[in-house]
């Protein structure tokens, strides 16, 4: 029988891993440190950490929050998110339920067409949708 043994990874793979998360982390942090600099600072030295006159604290976080009335956004986004995933358990189960349950041609219809869902990529139905948004004018300034 095979025994399953741990695998020794050297210490190459490791530092190759580390230089990568360096590539990915490295963006989010410039963009975290550019927010708390003045929006002329950040073009001008959007390398350099911010200090005296560009050194604005939270003052774009709170203008940030004010001008976006990000707290009722959060609260809306929250409640058509809960609300959604609580209809959508409620509903894929009872369908489920169903499929499995009654052995006719709409049942093997439907598992069919759940099926074919899954292999189109969402990508090009997030398109379509957002193509259709924009030509009713249904998207946000």
């Amino acid at each position: 029988m095979n025994e399953n043994k741990p695998v020794k990874h050297g210490a190459l793979w490791t530092v190759l891993f580390a230089v990568v998360s360096l590539f990915w982390i490295f963006p989010i942090v410039l963009v975290l440190i550019n927010s708390f600099k003045q929006k002329a600072y950040i073009s001008k030295n959007a390398f350099s950490l911010p200090a005296g006159k560009a050194f604005v604290g939270f003052e774009n976080y709170v203008r940030g929050v004010e001008t976006t009335q990000f707290f009722a956004s959060f609260g809306w986004t929250l409640l058509i998110t809960v609300g959604s995933v609580i209809l959508i358990l409620v509903c894929t189960s009872m369908c489920a339920w169903w499929i499995v349950r009654v052995n006719n041609w709409a049942a093997k219809l439907l598992y069919t067409l759940f099926l074919f869902n899954m292999i189109v990529p969402f990508q090009m139905v997030m398109f379509t949708l957002s193509k259709i948004a924009d030509m009713l004018k249904l998207n946000t300034p």
